[in-house]
């Protein structure tokens, strides 16, 4: 299988009306979500700093950051604008993370182009094709892989974010196969940052590494054109000799839509998604019966010790790497029946009601379980009352997920409370409208010009 030849071959030919509606409804969500948390992140701490670093390394003023007033080079603006999206842990997840890859690095050299919204939407769906394609190819291996340390997400989304700026720019297949392979060259990312700003830097350099490998293939720069497949390339570096299926990259491609099937999560909380299962039977589970955290004895979660690979943080004392804790989380949504940004400062992990709940979570690791998909990622939650009673609850499908789906409200009422950080009236408005009818907007500029300053 030329799996790259394959996946060029389609990112260089798609066109808006080659794709279903379906797919460019989903897609269009997901561009919606990751622009609000972008948004949010721009006024953190972490967020600041990136911006604080962007402004300082100046570059001609081709593409903006967003939630700024600062404009600077194609390759930094997608690098910023990646690292923002990813920074908080909001962003969608199914196959990793692939949205803050590839949107950063499209609207970057859109903005460069002068493109059209419709050209925006068909290269964020072509880039989520060749994420979920090549993540598809190794995923029976990709739980080892993560266990070694390496994020799928920086693995993944360089090629992905590559496929997605080179459709904007109408690379041909020869160029997009340089474009995908190059952009190869530079997977990386570790999940020892994870629970870390270091995490949202795998993004900013996935969307980084696409952008700069258009640039370098549209002026018709060689590289091997087997970037992928070859013996010493992406595949054999990173899984391994029999630990992929590249026959995965071309089944259906251009006819089965991987944005809708498997689609992917559209996360209500800014934590890890290996704790959105345990956070939704909580939720559940506290409201059903109006549980108040006073009258809780403890709160047991059953978990994979493979989901404890990522979610592997204990009782932190940071706030940040609560997003990476199971025990923290619970005992969050304990407290307050909700998580939001806010949980995660360190003011609120030290406070003593917070370091008070988290010694009423225990987290049950099993080892018996079988090493499926399923059974890894199961985390029934049970409550156990001080008057005796228990309360169990098992999620299947988290609400956001493809299978439970939020509804329009709360799609844009999470874009809201992140973009109320920086936009609000009018601007908020047009925002929304333009977001929702992208595939209209003749061109891209109306849409940062809302977005940023």
């Amino acid at each position: 299988m030329k799996a790259t030849a394959v996946l060029s071959e389609f990112a260089s030919k798609t066109r808006l009306a080659d794709i279903s509606a379906e797919a460019i409804a989903a897609t269009k969500r997901h561009i919606l979500d990751c622009t609000g948390v972008a948004l949010a992140a721009s006024v953190e701490p972490a967020g600041r700093i990136v911006l604080d670093v962007t402004r300082e390394q100046g570059g001609t003023p081709k593409a903006a950051v967003l939630g700024s007033n600062i404009r600077t080079s194609v390759v930094s603006a997608a690098w910023a604008n990646g690292a923002l999206a990813h920074l908080l842990d909001f962003d969608d997840t199914g196959f990793s993370h692939p949205t803050a890859c590839i949107l950063p690095a499209v609207l970057a050299m859109a903005e460069e182009a002068g493109a059209t919204g419709a050209a925006v939407v068909t290269a964020v769906c072509v880039g989520l094709e060749v994420f979920e394609r090549m993540s598809s190819s190794g995923r029976q291996h990709e739980h080892v892989f993560r266990a070694r340390g390496f994020h799928p997400t920086s693995l993944y989304g360089c090629s992905a974010a590559a496929a997605g700026a080179g459709s904007i720019v109408g690379l041909n297949p020869k160029q997009m196969g340089v474009g995908i392979g190059l952009a190869a060259a530079n997977a990386g990312g570790l999940t020892q940052h994870f629970g870390t700003w270091g995490k949202g830097t795998h993004a900013g350099n996935a969307a980084r590494a696409g952008v700069t490998a258009v640039l370098l293939a549209r002026k018709d720069y060689v590289a091997d054109p087997e970037g992928l497949e070859g013996d010493y390339g992406f595949y054999s570096a990173f899984h391994g000799d029999g630990n992929y299926d590249l026959s995965k990259m071309a089944n259906g491609l251009g006819t089965q839509w991987s944005i809708v099937d498997p689609g992917l999560t559209i996360k209500r909380y800014p934590c890890c998604g290996g704790n959105l299962r345990a956070l939704d039977a909580a939720e559940a589970l506290v409201r059903e019966h109006d549980i108040r955290i006073d009258d809780v004895e403890r709160l047991e979660v059953d978990v994979h010790p493979d989901l404890l690979d990522i979610v592997r943080f204990h009782k932190p004392t940071d706030g940040f790497r609560g997003k990476f804790s199971i025990d923290y989380v619970l005992a969050a949504m304990l407290l307050d029946r909700r998580v939001d940004v806010d949980s995660f400062s360190d003011t609120y992990c030290s406070a003593p009601r917070m370091r008070a709940a988290l010694e009423k979570v225990q987290v049950n690791a099993h080892p018996e379980w079988p090493h499926d998909a399923a059974s890894r990622r199961r985390s029934p939650v049970t409550i156990a009352m001080k008057d005796g009673r228990t309360f169990t609850r098992l999620v299947e499908r988290v609400r956001g997920s493809p299978g439970n789906p939020m509804s329009r409200d709360e799609l844009v009422g999470k874009y809201r409370g992140c973009a109320s950080r920086v936009l609000y009236g009018e601007r908020m408005e047009r925002s929304i409208a333009v977001l929702e009818s992208l595939e209209t907007l003749p061109a891209v500029k109306g849409l940062i010009e809302t977005l940023t300053g």
